[in-house]
């Protein structure tokens, strides 16, 4: 698996096996030299408008779904949790579209400690806006739960 991720989650990436590289100018060169060959499947966690060079330009709309599909090829091999406009605009699937029926096993993975899913903070609804501040600013460091 190959990654692109900033510094403050490099480390725990590599610690699961991962192949990491920075995002921005040169990602797609990047990726494919860590690859050596073709790129399967492509996972678009980026917050909407995310900005990940396509061949070492800026990207137009669509954030980093132009760079995933020119690595994987085709559209419908990159699946995005984020930005669902560009997706159908450019044919990328969207988690909506994923199977749901499996989710017991995701879950059961994460309790044995397969799949590590790191909670940056948990927030009650009356604490709802600085969630989605700390949201916004890209640096969470983990995922954002809303707790009655």
């Amino acid at each position: 698996m190959i990654a692109t991720a900033g510094p403050t989650r490099t480390a725990a990436l590599e610690q699961v096996g991962a192949r990491v590289t920075p995002y921005g100018e040169g990602m797609v060169a990047r990726v494919r030299r860590l690859a050596r060959g073709p790129v399967d499947r492509a996972l678009d966690a980026t917050p909407t408008g995310g900005r990940i060079d396509r061949a070492d330009r800026p990207s137009p709309a669509g954030g980093s779904l132009p760079a995933l599909i020119e690595l994987t090829g085709v559209a419908d091999r990159v699946l995005t949790v984020s930005d669902f406009a560009a997706a159908s605009e450019l044919g990328v699937r969207t988690s909506t579209t994923m199977r749901y029926d499996r989710m017991d096993g995701i879950a059961r993975l994460a309790g044995e400690g397969v799949l590590a899913v790191p909670v940056a903070g948990t927030y009650t609804f009356d604490r709802v806006q600085e969630a989605a501040s700390l949201s916004l600013s890209r640096r969470t460091g983990g995922k954002l739960v809303l707790v009655p």
